[in-house]
């Protein structure tokens, strides 16, 4: 094989990138009118443009949205940064244009906090808050690039109080159409990019039939390969999570079946992140999941749910805490 790929040329709008070489980090900018009512807003073109001081820097945004009229209005937005765990409270704004005011935070469980500098809310569910003064405004076409200078910038606790920092701050980019994708695991630079990566979690059964299609009914996940002996879901994130028979497990490892703990679980556990907890319970519940322990607050920042499948493998359905602990 050559060591030059074949290149493919492209049209160079964007709206013809399909998936786009340039991903796009998603951040819900907020600002006020005149008469000083909040607005949010999901965006995705946003940069640093100088490290300075001062530092400024740059959101896109069309000219005729809510958005572009309240920074030109007042001169003031706050850049916020979600967490994974508001992919799908993005999306929605995103799609809602229309929307505006202070019911567009409340029906998306949005809590504002007053800005340290300037007059529109910082977004408590987020992770970390830029607050920025309008320098200038420059129309291309039917946008609007906004250049802003930051006047205060905040975060989590946790950012500081944790050495996977840039794990908690967890933001997402927008690739294509209705995909987003997380950054991925941080690491030093001098650290080899070769070492081993999570790809399935294997769970091992001697009914596959059942416990595969446990799972199929609880979560819908997409089945990538199957036979008799082996089936492997797509979980959402990139990792994979199979069940395979014992007979199979045996013939893997070249070893006996080990012990369970007891009689009723195993030391397994999969530990499950959802924006529609509620939801995903109801499903497990409805699945034949058993009950281990309800849904409450967790020292670690969670609110989880832990159910037990059918072969006793310990199933945890979670989310980060609302008030952005």
């Amino acid at each position: 094989m050559s060591g030059t790929q074949r290149k493919v040329t492209v049209p160079p709008s964007r709206h013809e990138w399909s998936p786009t070489p340039l991903p796009e980090q998603v951040v819900l900018i907020t600002t006020v009118d005149s008469g000083g009512v909040p607005h949010v807003a999901a965006k995705s073109r946003v940069a640093v443009i100088s490290y300075g001081p001062p530092t400024v820097v740059v959101f896109g945004c069309r000219a005729e949205y809510r958005t572009a009229a309240n920074v030109l209005a007042t001169s003031e937005f706050v850049i916020n940064v979600p967490g994974e765990d508001l992919v799908a409270t993005s999306w929605v704004i995103g799609l809602d244009p229309a929307g505006t005011g202070i019911e567009r935070f409340d029906r998306n469980g949005l809590t504002r906090i007053a800005g340290l500098a300037v007059k529109p809310p910082r977004i408590a569910e987020c992770r970390a808050h830029v607050e920025c003064r309008v320098r200038e405004a420059r129309a291309f076409g039917p946008d609007l690039a906004v250049f802003g200078e930051v006047t205060a910038v905040s975060v989590d606790h946790h950012l500081h109080e944790q050495d996977k920092a840039l794990s908690y701050l967890a933001p997402f980019f927008f690739l294509d159409m209705s995909f987003t994708a997380p950054m991925g695991a941080a690491r030093p630079v001098d650290e080899p990019a070769s070492g081993p990566r999570h790809d399935v979690t294997i769970l091992s059964t001697d009914d596959i039939r059942s416990l595969a299609g446990f799972y199929m009914r609880a979560f819908d996940w997409p089945v990538e390969i199957e036979s008799r002996e082996y089936v492997q879901f797509a979980v959402p994130g990139g990792r994979g999570v199979a069940v395979c028979s014992f007979d199979a497990f045996e013939d893997y490892t070249g070893s006996r079946v080990p012990h369970r703990m007891d009689e009723n679980l195993t030391g397994i556990q999969l530990y499950l992140r959802t924006d529609d907890l509620s939801g995903a319970i109801a499903r497990v519940v409805e699945a034949g999941g058993r009950p281990l322990s309800p849904l409450a607050p967790r020292k670690w920042g969670d609110e989880a749910a832990y159910f037990a499948d059918p072969d006793g493998n310990v199933i945890a359905l979670a989310r980060r805490l609302r008030n952005g602990c």
